[in-house]
């Protein structure tokens, strides 16, 4: 079965570690990239075997999927350039905007899909991929970039739109965690390898224990007497997770 052809208006962030991710699982289709930030696109054609659209209408000519990844904010101006053809199917990537305020831009027919990867994709191979709805087509390209997590309903899409924003989170707390054992005296790759590789075993345990609470594989763990557990207990004191909570219902309150 052939590739599709690929068209990306928006050439910021996302572009490049979702096409990153593309190339790295094997993708070899054709990607088309919009000119509009035009040094920006060169850079990301020379580095993942793009290539560079005259305009967006030549990129429209191009295309069967046309993938918009920008800035909500950006969205209208991205819109008003873009004149589907039939059959065309529109990734979405735009934080916050639903398949219906799409289509009253686009056309009712349009095909839509929303997806929402992190920008880690591009550094790993099974990295998550949510998207809606599920087209049978498009988790088989997608695939290639990671895990694809087919949501049967919207509103799950958005709430895992507040999950992706953990990645995000999680980079600022690494540091501080990175920042205390600098100063007892690790030099920055030692604390760096120290943090990754702890979270990064946990993730893949956390994985691996599946069908068992987090809380049990935890206990289990940081037993009485143990100093894992004397750690553990002053986190839980302090309510650590609540500010993290917090975090998450400001994201989903403003998706709703």
């Amino acid at each position: 079965m052939k590739d599709p052809t690929i068209g990306v208006v928006g050439t910021g962030h996302f572009a490049s570690y979702f096409i990153a991710a593309l190339r790295n699982g094997g993708h070899k289709g054709r990607i088309v990239l919009s000119p509009r930030s035009r040094t920006r696109a060169e850079s990301i054609a020379r580095e993942h075997g793009c290539e560079l659209a005259q305009d967006n209408n030549h990129l429209l000519t191009a295309a069967d999927w046309v993938l918009i990844a920008v800035r909500p904010e950006q969205l209208e101006a991205a819109l008003a350039e873009l004149a589907l053809r039939p059959g065309q199917i529109v990734l979405s990537a735009v934080a916050g905007v639903s398949i219906a305020e799409l289509r009253s831009r686009l056309g009712k027919t349009a095909t839509i899909v929303r997806i929402m990867p992190s920008s880690y994709i591009a550094a790993m191979p099974d990295g998550l991929i949510p998207l809606f709805p599920g087209v049978s087509e498009v988790e088989r390209i997608l695939a290639r970039a990671g895990t694809v997590m087919a949501f049967d309903s919207e509103e799950h899409f958005e709430l895992s739109t507040t999950g992706a924003c953990l990645s995000g989170w999680m980079y600022s707390f690494m540091d501080s965690l990175e920042s205390w054992f600098v100063g007892k005296g690790f030099s920055p790759d030692q604390a760096r390898l120290m943090v990754s590789g702890n979270i990064a075993g946990a993730v893949a345990h956390a994985r691996a224990s599946s069908g068992r609470s987090l809380r049990a594989v935890s206990d289990e763990i940081a037993t009485d007497g143990t100093y894992t557990r004397a750690g553990l207990e002053v986190l839980r004191a302090d309510g650590a997770e609540k500010p993290w909570e917090k975090a998450l219902d400001t994201v989903f309150g403003k998706l709703e």
